[in-house]
């Protein structure tokens, strides 16, 4: 299956956490990155969540939000990863920022070049993506 979607990641199910309407799934990948989804039950069920399970995260390069280490207080968003700005490539509008994260995994967002400017972004600075769980879809490998 192809997605327009920038960011994959593929690892086993390791905790699956069902509530009346939603089902948290955390995805561990051969590298040890730990990535939550928040799914409908529903969709538990017709992917068939279980644990040990392969599936692929998939999270569009939009929903990713940037932070400078320093300045980051708490959040509420589940997946919370440490990287290093890899490359910057700045467009009329928007900017696109690629990370790679400190176990090698490469990450891409999609901000405002207003965004990328007041943040004074430049390769090799660390950086923090922060993904909600519930901007996560998981695809049956």
């Amino acid at each position: 299956m192809q997605t327009s979607a920038r960011n994959t990641f593929s690892g086993k199910v390791t905790n699956v956490r069902t509530g009346m309407v939603l089902t948290e799934v955390e995805l561990t990948t051969d590298g040890g990155l730990v990535i939550v989804a928040v799914i409908t039950n529903e969709s538990r069920d017709s992917l068939k969540i279980e644990k040990g399970k392969t599936y692929k995260a998939i999270v569009k390069a939009p929903w990713v939000i940037l932070a400078k280490p320093e300045t980051l207080p708490a959040t509420s968003a589940r997946n919370d990863f440490q990287g290093t700005i890899a490359k910057i490539t700045k467009g009329q509008v928007a900017c696109e920022v690629v990370a790679t994260l400190e176990e090698g995994t490469v990450v891409t967002a999609l901000i405002t070049g207003g965004s990328a400017e007041s943040m004074d972004l430049k390769v090799g600075d660390p950086i923090r993506l922060l993904i909600k769980a519930f901007s996560v879809i998981l695809v049956d490998e």
